[in-house]
């Protein structure tokens, strides 16, 4: 019978531990990118590669696996470079599936990652890969070519349990068992811990099993499939009932400590033009600023362009749920929120702003492409020609922020 090839990248595989058997590749990424055999290590450390090729071995016993090391041992933190490297190596050499048991959070890494995503897909590279562990957008797990996983915080699902939420804001479409009982080479039984990183594990077994019966089979269908045999959310509510909906489920609110500006578009013409521009200034200078529209341009999460309708849970709920949802989902530096005024909802949107959210600049944009900005304590008009005239906007808007004392961190600083 056809046994798909599974390749982990982690911090590398050591296979006698768990009595894993032999591996067909057994490698490394090294910091100057070089692809090498991995030697003199210790088989029978414990390594966090090391317990997800066991909860795979675990589920799906017959696997053929393959290790790929690209994090460091000792810091766990390896290079986006490096990630890149291993996706394509598995494109190229055949590997059908890839666990991926880590991603990053960093806006910056986003596109880069996303290209090297899209490249394994279209050489057949099925990826499931972990949220990071603060459950904000990660990157690839929140990728549309990337079966994303998180575990299952509340307890409430059993051993090979698993429920799929097709809507889920954050891309991250399965909740799974994270806790697994797994028996050493002596004997020795060990319980992991409850995280994202060994979630992923259980739901690469699953789908080594569809692919195995299936070797043909493609995303959308394998995605179809995990559905199918996914537990009901309605049945978990009633054995076990959750404190949420299986839309934000998993997830928790946070404090919206980010400064929000509004731009309220009345001229009609390309609405979200302004919003994203600013967006990609404020992005260039290191700060992972959103622009949230309801917009008719096609959202991009990795550039920070977000449709607001993919997070209203309510028809009515424009403004105040949905903002929350995402800044929960994409934890920003910096929210931009454009709403076209020429939209018939205007008045109500207007109103959820101004009585829910202390804006710290509003931005009107007038049918004679003039803007005005205001803040707390002053106000200004531009006239808006060309981009040159958006780089002085936002050296005006930089300029607010600094002059009136808004603290607002970047990336970095965050990290």
């Amino acid at each position: 019978m056809y046994k798909p090839h599974i390749a982990i990248i982690d911090d590398g595989v050591n296979e006698k531990l768990y009595k894993i058997g032999k591996l067909k590749h057994n490698i490394q990424v090294t910091p100057e990118l070089k692809m090498c055999e991995r030697v003199d290590y210790d088989p029978f450390i414990p390594s966090h590669g090391t317990t997800c090729a066991a909860i795979i071995n675990k589920y799906a016993p017959e696997t053929v696996l393959s290790s790929i090391k690209i994090l460091d041992g000792e810091s766990h933190t390896g290079m986006k470079a490096q990630l890149i490297k291993a996706l394509k190596w598995c494109a190229d050499n055949g590997i059908r599936l890839v666990n991926l048991s880590l991603g990053t959070i960093d806006y910056r890494d986003f596109n880069e990652i996303r290209e090297s995503v899209s490249y394994a897909r279209e050489k057949g590279v099925v990826i499931v890969a972990a949220c990071n562990n603060r459950n904000i957008f990660t990157c690839p797990a929140s990728l549309g070519d990337v079966i994303g996983v998180r575990c299952d915080c509340q307890d409430k699902l059993g051993e090979k349990e698993y429920i799929y939420n097709q809507k889920a804001p954050d891309g991250i479409e399965i909740t799974a068992n994270g806790g697994h009982k797994l028996e050493k080479f002596n004997g020795e039984s060990k319980t992991t811990s409850v995280c994202n990183s060994y979630a992923a594990p259980l739901i690469t077994a699953l789908v080594y099993e569809i692919i195995r019966n299936n070797p043909d089979i493609l995303l959308p269908d394998i995605r179809e499939k995990l559905k199918k045999a996914s537990i009901l959310t309605d049945r978990i509510e009633r054995e076990k009932p959750l404190p949420c909906n299986h839309t934000s489920y998993s997830m928790v609110d946070r404090n919206m400590d980010a400064p929000v500006i509004a731009l309220y578009n009345y001229c009609g013409k390309e609405p979200e033009y302004l919003g994203r521009k600013l967006t990609d200034a404020f992005r260039k200078d290191g700060y992972n600023a959103i622009n949230i529209s309801e917009g008719k341009t096609g959202q991009d999460y990795c550039a920070g362009y977000i449709n607001i309708s993919s997070f209203i849970e309510n028809k009515g709920d424009f403004i105040t749920g949905a903002l929350q949802m995402i800044f929960n989902v994409f934890d920003p530096d910096i929210m931009l929120v454009s709403v076209d005024m020429a939209n018939q909802r205007k008045q109500n949107c207007i109103n959820d702003m101004e009585s829910n959210f202390d804006t710290d600049i509003n931005i009107n944009v007038y049918e004679d492409l003039r803007i005005e900005i205001k803040s707390s304590n002053e106000a200004r008009t531009f006239a808006l020609r060309d981009d040159l005239e958006i780089d002085g906007l936002y050296s005006y808007i930089t300029g607010l922020f600094a002059k009136f004392g808004n603290d607002y961190e970047t990336a970095v600083n965050k990290d």
